[in-house]
């Protein structure tokens, strides 16, 4: 009979521990639970903070490549985060000013040295301590805090190039001291001739490249409607015939212009400033460009900047940059006439001056200034960086947030 008592007892202790460990068991569940919550939660708002300082960074970048000061860089920083953390999921999160940081520097992995605004510009954006909304956290003592950190800027040269346009002008094989593959800065040229005699391409070319076939591709691509692209280190095709009329109604959308040819302002927006210049580039009889005119691309970027986005005397409503073109330069040594393939040797940046001819009757070309630099929407880029030709805003690893 005591032998019995004490199996009872012992039976009635072990459920008793039983209770004890699987109560246990649940609590630390439910604590894992909790903080697997909090923990996803803080991953989320960390994308979002990431996504928000890319744009952010990505946005000043392009307004310094557009020309505009380091001030407007950084108020354009800062309103795209108030933006995008205004949109609809983001509202949660709240970045106080003081947690905003805006930085300039020279060197993408350098941010602690001297900077020289009048070289290529490289913008840190940065937020930091910044409070998170927690669920179980709270209750034991914690707080969470999210920081998050990206540089954009101008990449290496472009080598394989996207949305250029299907005209091309003669280069030479090698620069000199003073000259980009023989083309001078600040100097207007013919980009696309009137006389098919006119050029090194030969008889029959007036410096139109085959993109496409017939002239409603040359319409539509010198509009910037092009979407394929180009090999630095291979080969373009010329064709042959002036195609005057789709020229002049492709390019002279970038003006507002859409007299014939079926273009619209929907998708081929006017540059965001048509003023151009009270005189007008011509050629003369010998072939040589005439501008009597000292209005140049600075002169564009200065007037442009006080355009506000909408339409008012030369301001428009349009998109910045419509007015640069990226050329391919090409070796025409050799060059026939007819249709040929041509070596590309670079892609090159000119400002168009002013409106392209869209008749017969016109004796003139298309005239762009040779600028320094202008951006592309898409291509790849080699390893060497160079102060010269076309690039693209891209993104690159922070040196400062401790992250692969």
């Amino acid at each position: 009979m005591f032998k019995h008592r004490i199996r009872y007892r012992s039976r009635r202790n072990q459920k008793g521990l039983t209770l004890v460990l699987i109560t246990m068991v649940l609590v630390v569940f439910l604590v894992f639970a909790a903080f697997a919550v909090d923990v996803n939660h803080a991953l989320l708002s960390k994308t979002r903070l990431q996504n928000g300082v890319d744009a952010a960074a990505l946005a000043s970048a392009v307004k310094v490549s557009a020309g505009e000061t380091d001030a407007v860089a950084q108020s354009i920083a800062i309103q795209t985060l108030t933006t995008m953390y205004a949109a609809s999921g983001n509202t949660e999160i709240d970045i106080p000013a003081e947690s905003i940081s805006v930085q300039f520097s020279n060197d993408p992995q350098d941010f602690g040295s001297t900077y020289d605004d009048s070289l290529d510009t490289y913008i840190r954006v940065s937020v930091s301590d910044v409070p998170l909304n927690s669920y179980f956290l709270g209750y034991f003592g914690f707080d969470k805090a999210g920081a998050a950190s990206a540089v954009a800027g101008p990449s290496s040269t472009i080598i394989y190039a996207c949305n250029v346009v299907p005209m091309a002008v003669c280069a030479a094989p090698v620069s000199g001291t003073n000259d980009f593959l023989g083309y001078t800065f600040q100097t207007v040229y013919e980009l696309k001739v009137a006389d098919k005699n006119a050029t090194e391409m030969g008889p029959g070319n007036f410096q139109l490249l085959d993109f496409g076939s017939g002239g409603s591709s040359v319409r539509e691509y010198l509009a910037g409607g092009f979407v394929g692209c180009v090999d630095i280190t291979s080969s373009v095709t010329t064709k042959p015939g002036a195609s005057i009329g789709p020229v002049g109604q492709g390019l002279n959308t970038r003006f507002g212009d859409y007299s014939g040819g079926g273009m619209t302002s929907s998708t081929y927006p006017p540059d965001i400033y048509i003023k151009e210049p009270t005189t007008l580039a011509e050629t003369d009889a010998n072939g040589d460009v005439v501008y009597d005119n000292s209005w140049m691309h600075a002169d564009y970027e200065t007037e442009s900047a006080s355009c506000s986005g909408s339409a008012s005397g030369s301001c428009t409503s349009g998109e910045n940059g419509r007015r640069i073109l990226p050329v391919p330069m090409v070796d025409c040594d050799g060059a026939s006439g007819g249709t040929t393939e041509l070596p590309l040797l670079a892609v090159g940046c000119f400002f168009l001056l002013q409106k392209a001819p869209n008749n017969n009757g016109a004796k003139d070309g298309v005239y762009g200034e040779f600028i320094e630099d202008c951006t592309i929407t898409n291509g790849t880029t080699g390893v060497t960086p160079s102060s010269e030709g076309i690039f693209k805003i891209q993104l690159y690893r922070d040196p400062l947030s401790g992250e692969s």
